[in-house]
């Protein structure tokens, strides 16, 4: 029997029957989706020069702001005027712009308004799609992912997408993304019901009437006579029929194009609005299908900004570099300095890096001390939650001590009975800077790599489990940690300690003396002067850094 024929049925056969063959198109990564996490997703993947494509069931990039927000108003910000010239500083106070090489698609080009108009995103993705030359196949809507045994992938399956018109697509990765999504405000009223108990009606005038359901009587029934609503009294909000009524529903993700043999669930901590995923993207239950997007932000719901362009924009540059790791071998990307470039190192990172600014206590940077902490290598963006797969994710190796640094607020910045505009609620001092509340560099040293199940039972409330030791800078309103007392000099001495080194910056002249007269210089003098090198402060310093500050970096303190 032609398998052609099997469970068609006899009737059909006969009558004529055509058969139309699918395409099969084979790529490396699928993504679902053209939002702005599925753009920045392609993004990487292109520039790394990956087999991917992007499958869009509209024919335009976002096409969630076509409709949305219904006010027309986004709600992130766009602050042209940061008063440096610093990029990377600057996206802190940008949370529209995608991440990419060309400095013309950076969002303060296309509005002035600090709450920019949605029109504006729209054309924004559209050019970003194509200036970038984006692989966007529009029109394709994605209706059921499965997987199929192979045994050529890491994971012994690849996926199977199906498309509404037909095609088959065969992917060893698949990256899902939702539109970004708002939730919009009430006008006049707000009604707290389920939708299933609603009846709406247009009045002979043309506005709306609505009615609630209840023991199968639509509710209200308004006595003609008395003028009373059945039960409910006359001081009643749907007495009268409205001009507007606002669905506000927010979304929850559509989990009905997933087989059940996937076992894609939502996680319950998010009220089941999102997916469930591992600290990686990555779903527990089936390799290789990764969340991001709007719809990855189950790992730090009402925490960081994962859920939107400012947050997300850095989750999927940290899922593409797991993919790298991987699929192709390439190591987390990371930079090797001498020992003496450390503490201008992470002043830099804390006063300009957007990542961890943006994605706190999520994405943290990691430094792994080499060559018996004569070395060491910088790690940027790490998903700190993922810590103990360190070497697994990265290829790097922890064979020494490390440093995590990572921004956190104070555990009592807010919650129940805190007011966040209390008096009081921030401390200038640095001996009291473990108090901090607002958002704060905290820099953990651990003499090894923290285990699975030591990250499993951390105290409750920490970020990470217990180091060595800890070292919180105390918050500055201006988020810019360069206050030579309250911030610096603690900061390097805590890294002394740590080190059993000396990181002070010397003069060649005190160099010199110290090389005719110790038997052991101070580390910078041994990095520095005596290999014929000079000082390690770097050009950035001029765009962050006040003058004073560049004046001390070049002598002891």
């Amino acid at each position: 029997m032609s398998p052609f024929r099997r469970g068609l049925g006899t009737a059909a056969i006969l009558t004529g029957l055509v058969l139309v063959m699918c395409e099969v198109t084979n790529k490396d990564y699928c993504i679902i989706g053209a939002g702005p996490g599925g753009l920045q997703m392609a993004y990487f993947l292109q520039q790394a020069g990956r087999d991917y494509v992007v499958l869009e069931r509209n024919n335009i990039s976002g096409s969630f702001f076509v409709r949305y927000p219904r006010h027309r108003k986004l709600i992130s910000i766009n602050k042209r005027y940061t008063g440096t010239t610093n990029v990377e500083f600057s996206l802190r106070h940008d949370w529209n712009s995608l991440l990419s090489h060309d400095p013309s698609l950076l969002y303060r080009h296309y509005s002035r308004d600090f709450f920019p108009h949605a029109d504006t995103m729209l054309q924004y993705l559209q050019d970003y799609t194509m200036r970038l030359r984006l692989r966007v196949r529009y029109g394709t809507e994605v209706t059921s992912v499965a997987t199929v045994p192979s045994n050529t992938t890491w994971n012994d399956h690849v996926f199977r997408l199906s498309t509404r018109n037909g095609d088959l697509w065969t992917c060893k990765a698949v990256n899902n993304d939702l539109l970004d999504t708002y939730q919009l405000k009430s006008l006049n009223g707000i009604l707290e019901a389920s939708v299933d108990s609603l009846k709406l009606e247009k009045t002979s005038d043309g506005r709306l009437q609505a009615y609630l359901g209840e023991n199968g009587d639509w509710l209200p029934v308004t006595d003609t006579e008395t003028g009373d609503s059945s039960g409910w009294g006359d001081n009643y909000s749907l007495r009268e029929p409205y001009d507007r009524i606002i669905r506000c529903l927010g979304f929850h993700f559509d989990f009905s194009i997933f087989e059940k043999s996937l076992r894609v669930g939502p996680a319950e901590r998010c009220k089941r609005k999102y997916p469930l995923v591992q600290s990686s993207h990555e779903s527990p239950s089936t390799p290789g299908l990764f969340f991001i997007g709007t719809i990855g932000h189950s790992l730090d719901h009402r925490k960081a900004a994962g859920g939107f362009i400012h947050g997300f924009r850095y989750t999927a540059r940290t899922v593409h570099r797991l993919l790298e790791f991987r699929n192709h071998d390439v190591p987390w990307p990371t930079v090797r300095l001498p020992i003496s470039q450390l503490f201008i190192t992470i002043v830099r990172r804390i006063n300009e890096a957007s990542g961890p600014y943006q994605m706190f206590s999520v994405l943290a940077d990691v430094v792994l001390l080499k060559k018996n902490a004569t070395e060491f290598e910088y790690l940027e963006e790490y998903p700190i939650s993922a810590l103990s797969d360190f070497e697994a994710n990265t290829g790097r190796v922890a064979d020494e001590a490390l440093f995590v640094i990572n921004l956190e607020y104070g555990k009592n910045f807010s919650g129940p009975g805190l007011d966040v505009f209390s008096d009081g609620r921030a401390d200038i001092n640095p001996f009291e800077a473990w108090n901090s509340n607002f958002l704060h560099p905290v820099i953990y040293y651990y003499l090894r790599l923290p285990t699975a199940n030591k990250m499993q039972f951390r105290p409750k409330g920490w970020t990470l489990p217990r180091p060595t030791s800890i070292h919180h800078i105390v918050e500055d309103f201006l988020t810019v940690w360069t206050a030579p007392v309250s911030h610096l000099l603690p900061l390097r001495r805590f890294l002394e300690s740590c080190l059993h080194s000396d990181l002070r910056n010397f003069f060649a002249e005190t160099c010199f003396h110290q090389a005719l007269t110790a038997r052991q210089q101070p580390i910078t003098c041994q990095q520095g002067y005596l290999q014929g090198a000079g000082l390690g402060a770097g050009r950035w310093l001029q765009n962050v850094i006040p003058p004073t500050l560049q004046l001390m970096t070049g002598q002891a303190t």
